[in-house]
């Protein structure tokens, strides 16, 4: 049966809710961005020889426990990280959204997270022996997205995406699908990765991560800083908005697309194609784009090919990088992003990347030391790349 995708149909974000190393929600998240402030700690070894002072962001503990107190009792029994990360940020989310668990909206809600290590520290458990499977209530990546729709209590579609760090993106993309194709007018939609032990060990034998924490765009730049949190959007179509809502912003397109290229290193012609048709689907130009808030790993390869094509295409956009505040947080960078695009929309300012001005590789417009200011901004972009060749890039738009 073809199903009727109404393209023209507006999708609004109307509610945002966030875990980070940051703490618990989107206003130590949103101050920690705007102070360019880092909360890395060192990471122990993992493996006998694994060097030491390793940098990582983790969620703070009162930042768990803030979460833990809010989440259903399963998962707070067990309890699977992943799971409790993704049903606080949607809670938050809904709560900021003015909806509440069991309205009809809520009820008929579809959910889509992404993740790139699903319940990681269930499945390492299992492997290593330290726990039974009985204790974790079992590791699908699939459970995450179940969780959450179980304890907002949604009949809606339910479904997880999987495209590495740009799994979150995905997500989106597969959400405003469905909304404009009406089987649903209300989505939950994000993504959420915890700590993992097998990206330590992968990305230490990459030599990527170290004692200094990630500097985006810099020409010091070194090492990727992992991360673990999820973020969470409430996206409404126009005719599902209440009164007295003010949304965050519109979202205008999310594409996706897939180098087929190298398995860690990002392809300048596919990460380009991507950008063309995030584009021409949102029916805009590289000029209209005011703010991008880039993937921004701090690895030399990512950075060289996003900071070439920005200086190269996108002559006026203000360009800024969170991943030195935050981190990575590997499937949830997307979602972290377009959380922090949503908030720059609402409060007219771009949080400035966390290096110095004189250390800006190639004469790339980034945003550093204080926040920048843009009163009258239209356009924000989001991208997320991920190992595999996964591109997906978001644009948001002024919901005024």
């Amino acid at each position: 049966m073809e199903v009727a995708v109404n393209r023209s149909a507006r999708i609004f974000v109307t509610g945002l809710g966030i875990i980070s190393p940051a703490g618990a929600g989107i206003a130590p998240f949103w101050e920690d961005l705007c102070a360019a402030r880092n909360r890395f700690t060192d990471l122990a070894p993992l493996y006998p020889g694994m060097k030491a002072d390793v940098l990582g962001g983790r969620v703070p503990k009162n930042a768990w426990d803030a979460a833990l107190d809010q989440v259903s009792d399963r998962t707070r029994t067990l309890p699977r990280v992943a799971s409790v990360f993704a049903e606080y940020a949607a809670f938050e989310a809904l709560r900021d959204a003015g909806l509440e668990c069991g309205d009809d909206l809520v009820r008929n809600a579809l959910v889509c997270i992404g993740t790139s290590d699903g319940q990681a520290n269930a499945l390492e458990g299992i492997v290593g022996e330290r726990k039974d499977i009985t204790e974790t209530g079992g590791f699908s990546s699939y459970s995450i997205t179940e969780d959450v729709a179980s304890a907002i209590g949604t009949r809606g579609p339910v479904f997880t995406t999987q495209s590495t760090c740009a799994s979150a993106n995905v997500a989106v993309s597969c959400a405003m699908e469905m909304l404009r194709s009406g089987v649903a007018d209300t989505a939950v939609v994000g993504g959420c990765d915890p700590y993992s032990e097998k990206n330590i060990i992968g990305f230490s034998s990459l030599q990527t991560i170290g004692a200094m924490r990630c500097r985006p765009f810099s020409v010091d730049r070194r090492y990727v800083t992992p991360s673990e949190g999820a973020g969470i959007l409430v996206l409404q179509t126009e005719n599902a908005l209440r009164p007295g809502q003010q949304p965050y912003a519109e979202i205008l397109a999310t594409a996706i697309n897939n180098d087929a290229s190298h398995p860690t290193a990002p392809d300048r012609g596919g990460v380009e194609a991507c950008h063309h048709r995030a584009l021409a689907e949102a029916g805009i130009t590289a000029a209209d784009i005011d703010v991008i808030f880039a993937h921004g790993t701090g690895s030399r390869a990512n950075d060289a090919v996003e900071g070439a094509i920005f200086t190269e295409n996108y002559p006026r956009a203000a360009v800024t990088a969170i991943k030195g505040t935050i981190g990575h947080l590997m499937g949830a960078a997307g979602a972290a992003g377009a959380v922090a695009s949503c908030l720059t929309l609402r409060h007219g300012l771009v949080p400035p990347t966390a290096v110095d001005s004189t250390e800006v590789d190639g004469g790339l417009n980034l945003v550093t030391g204080a926040p920048l200011a843009l009163p009258r901004l239209r356009y924000v972009q989001n991208n997320a790349f991920g190992f595999g060749g996964n591109n997906a890039i978001s644009i948001f738009r002024n919901a005024a």
